[in-house]
């Protein structure tokens, strides 16, 4: 994915409008760039004002002033880098933290927008232009220092480590524009205003006019869209004929559970016809449940009738049981089982 941008807005007073990445953001200490620095949102956002007045710059190695380097450092002097060989080019006039897509992969990144100054810098804007064109990538870097209050050093997160350390107390000091690899390369050049860009944008889009013009016009296309008119006349007769065809087979399904619902009444009928009134009684409630609807009730007509057998077979053992102790009763009513014994007393002798 080609992800530098010519924009079409006119510069003013000889600035060119110019955006960056300044470098990526990461989620943990898990990541980190080639110099082994981990930047972490939470920190980045405490250090967004410092980006306000920043410099972008390069090192160039020739008099006309087109190629370039690095960042022009020359040195350390009181904990404060020296960039000598580094030439201001511009200055970014805002910062802020988004996600952007790099080589078509979405990555979370700290944004610079400021300008170039083109009438200074001319011939190295007109490089920049002739390399965005070509679809090459403009790499750059971030350059950071410590706070005065922290004796211009910089503050990380645990302390210093070689590798996925953390700034926490910091300022960014200047972004250089690369003519080399950087340790991120996740910062580079994404957005540069050109001069040009208005004409340019105009004669694209008067050619695409005409060209999208001819394209409705032509044969080939009345044909092509009046064979998708006609295939989708046939996919809509051919929907119409399924829902027709649907809606026939719930009313076929409809009629035959009624009809499967009759029989079963009916069955249900015959099966009981033999009972009396006080006999179905015992099963009335499965009676009720399977008549409102024999097609999902949870009893069969067998379970009923033999609910019903059973309640008759409890009664016929009851009513014999009761028959069986009155004829005991009745058998043993007249008879005095002490007289016998007298009268065996009086005809007998007792030892």
């Amino acid at each position: 994915m080609k992800i530098i941008e010519l924009s079409s807005k006119e510069s003013k007073d000889g600035k060119r409008k110019i955006k960056v990445i300044l470098h990526e953001i990461y989620k943990d200490k898990s990541q980190y760039n080639k110099n082994g620095i981990t930047w972490i949102e939470e920190y980045c956002k405490k250090n967004l004002d410092s980006i306000k007045g920043t410099s972008i710059t390069c090192e160039f190695i020739n008099d006309e002033r087109t190629e370039i380097l690095g960042h022009g450092e020359t040195g350390i002097e009181d904990g404060i880098p020296i960039f000598e060989n580094a030439t201001m080019i511009g200055v970014f006039e805002r910062g802020y933290i988004d996600d952007i897509k790099v080589d078509g992969e979405t990555k979370r990144a700290l944004i610079g927008e400021g300008y170039i100054d083109a009438m200074r810098y001319k011939n190295f804007v007109d490089v920049l232009e002739e390399k965005i064109k070509a679809n090459e990538t403009i790499f750059g870097s971030v350059e950071i220092i410590g706070l005065k209050e922290n004796g211009n050093r910089i503050k990380y997160l645990n302390g210093y480590q070689e590798i996925g350390r953390i700034p926490t107390e910091y300022r960014y000091s200047g972004f250089a524009v690369l003519g080399v690899m950087p340790s991120d390369e996740t910062a580079r050049l994404i957005e540069i205003n050109n001069r040009k860009g208005i004409d340019t944008m105009e004669k694209l889009e008067k050619i695409f006019e005409k060209f999208e013009e001819k394209f409705y016009k032509t044969d080939e296309y009345k044909q092509e869209l009046e064979k998708k008119q006609k295939e989708n006349e046939d996919l809509k007769a051919q929907n119409k004929f399924l829902a027709d065809k649907l809606k026939e087979n719930d009313r076929l399904k409809e009629e035959l559970d009624k009809l499967k619902s009759s029989t079963l009444k009916e069955q249900l009928n015959a099966a009981l016809a033999d009972f009396s009134d006080k006999e179905k009684e015992v099963a009335k409630e499965s009676i009720e449940k399977f008549s409102a609807d024999p097609i999902n009730s949870n009893e069969s007509i067998q379970d009923i009738v033999d609910t019903i057998l059973v309640a008759i077979g409890k009664e016929v053992c009851e009513l014999k049981k009761k028959k069986v102790s009155e004829q005991n009763s009745y058998k043993y009513e007249d008879i005095d089982i002490l007289e016998e014994v007298f009268e065996i007393n009086e005809t007998s002798s007792i030892f």
